[in-house]
């Protein structure tokens, strides 16, 4: 399976998506195939791989070729919403990339954002550059013009997206939440915050 094959979309994507209203104007950061366009019509994607960007525009999603370690190609205050899921953990400035999230965010406008947890499963991914640990993710957002709503952890141990997408709601059981606080367990950091000013 191809690297950009196994980031199709989770089982539990509700976990991301119902952070954001369905009319969102949405920016997805690291966007790789871009599933999120499934679920908002007004979606921007962003990914640095011309394979993944070729991937989703056969699937007819629109995506911007675009390099993240830059200034994002987007005027400022251009949207309601911005998505960085499992994106932080890659880049060369993570700090330079969440005050660009916060450039093109609306005032009082939503991000959506998850990494690996400071765990040893982090470094089997080869595209890795650091792990985050709940309190540095939280921090990184709260000292760069965001409240941070919710600060915490998702199960992403094998299995969670098949468990989650026979789920009706398609989010992560309550089991598989509240196992993620357990420090054995396989889990992401994640923050949901609000642009300030």
């Amino acid at each position: 399976m191809a690297y950009f094959d196994w980031h199709e979309q989770p089982g539990y994507f509700a976990d991301v998506t119902r952070h954001f209203a369905p009319s969102a104007e949405l920016l997805d950061i690291g966007c790789g195939n871009g599933w999120l366009a499934e679920h908002f019509p007004s979606w921007t994607g962003l990914d640095g791989s011309p394979d993944a960007v070729e991937r989703g525009r056969e699937r007819g999603r629109e995506i911007v070729l675009g390099n993240v370690n830059v200034d994002l190609p987007f005027p400022d205050a251009a949207f309601d919403g911005v998505v960085m899921k499992d994106l932080l953990e890659h880049v060369d400035d993570p700090v330079a990339l969440v005050r660009e999230a916060r450039r093109v965010l609306r005032p009082g406008g939503t991000v959506f954002a998850s990494s690996p947890d400071a765990q040893r499963w982090v470094w089997n991914d080869y595209t890795h550059k650091r792990p985050f640990t709940r309190k540095a993710y939280r921090m990184l957002f709260a000292d760069n013009g965001f409240a941070v709503r919710e600060a915490g952890y998702e199960s992403v141990m094998p299995g969670t997206s098949i468990v989650s997408q026979r789920m009706p709601d398609h989010r992560r059981p309550a089991p598989l939440r509240a196992a993620a606080w357990l420090p054995i367990v396989r889990r992401n950091v994640y923050v949901v915050a609000t642009r300030q000013g």
